[in-house]
């Protein structure tokens, strides 16, 4: 299966358990991994996510990868929360290695993909926000309390992501 750790963001509000999409802010993309190795992964992950104490996070500004002028990504940036993340990322990425899966060679870079351009009317958009035409979307602030391990099951349509396990962090 093809797979990811991920934080759970909720977009427009929505609770992370109820209705209503979910974002997720990737910590280690594990790509097609055997059942082999999602066991070990289900195994390994709880002690180290809950090593680490529920954070706030705040999502801010706007860029994109791999650069403004070419965009095929537009992500949001990460300003408070960000070093708690970088910690979070670490210890996910060493329990998943650990595990088995193959390590990302990218370093990890803390964002949440806003939107991918794909066709001209992204394109479009990509263009109005990076150049400030149209305003970024004003500052969002989430708790980060669990990191749930995510199947993505490629369709026509896109990507569809299914949770297949949360690991909580500890309470504050």
């Amino acid at each position: 299966m093809r797979a990811f750790v991920a934080v759970p963001i909720p977009r427009a509000g929505a609770p992370a358990d109820g209705p209503g999409p979910i974002g997720h802010l990737t910590l280690h993309f594990l790509g097609e991994i055997g059942s082999e190795t999602v066991a070990a992964i289900r195994a390994a992950l709880p002690p180290r996510v809950a090593a680490h104490r529920r954070f706030p996070l705040t999502l801010e500004g706007v860029g994109a990868f791999p650069s403004a002028e070419r965009p095929r990504v537009v992500w949001r940036g990460i300003t408070r929360g960000r070093e708690e993340l970088e910690r979070l990322a670490g210890s996910v990425r060493s329990a998943d290695v650990g595990a088995g899966a193959v390590a990302d060679p990218r370093p990890f870079a803390p964002h949440l993909t806003w939107f991918r351009v794909v066709g001209r009317p992204s394109a479009a958009r990509a263009r109005a926000v990076l150049s400030g035409e149209v305003p970024a979307p004003p500052p969002e602030s989430v708790e980060v309390a669990e990191v749930w391990l995510v199947a993505s099951e490629l369709g026509a349509g896109g990507a569809v992501h299914r949770p297949i396990d949360r690991f909580p962090l500890a309470d504050g």
